[in-house]
């Protein structure tokens, strides 16, 4: 790569994109992330209600992860940005509560990732986020500043 200068990485960047594109990596530009109405502000104020009854005991009650639990704001945008919300949702679905995988409906999952969201500076909308894999594949955890995460 020596003696390339810029055009050498700009090179190993498209390459770089180029390869993601192929391997089905989901993206999202900052203006559709923008766009979309992820959740509205009731849907994340019943996702606070579950997250303090199913989640804090391990997260925290202020999201920022104890002992080996890993925080769910900060560092935890950098995980699951551009992303499709379906693999959270999925995962939560799946894996969480801790000690009762799988317990949550639906309806709590997609409540607790509406709260996640704001919590880590995602604005609400007017349309509550959806409580189904399908229709959260078509939606991309947005990327995030560290300057709007609360």
């Amino acid at each position: 790569m020596r003696g390339r200068g810029h055009a050498g990485r700009a090179g190993l960047g498209a390459g770089l994109l180029l390869a993601l594109a192929h391997m089905g990596a989901p993206t999202a530009s900052a203006a559709q992330a923008r766009s979309v109405s992820y959740y509205t502000t009731e849907q994340a104020q019943r996702g606070a209600t579950a997250y303090q009854q199913f989640c804090a005991v391990c997260h925290g009650a202020s999201l920022a992860g104890a002992f080996d639990v890993p925080p769910l704001k900060g560092r935890f945008v950098t995980n699951w940005s551009g992303t499709t919300l379906d693999h959270l949702f999925d995962y939560i679905s799946k894996a969480m509560p801790l000690f009762s995988p799988g317990a949550l409906t639906p309806a709590q999952n997609a409540d607790l990732v509406a709260f996640i969201l704001r919590e880590n500076g995602v604005p609400a909308g007017r349309v509550e986020l959806p409580a189904t894999d399908a229709a959260l594949k078509t939606m991309a955890f947005p990327s995030i500043s560290a300057d709007r995460i609360k």
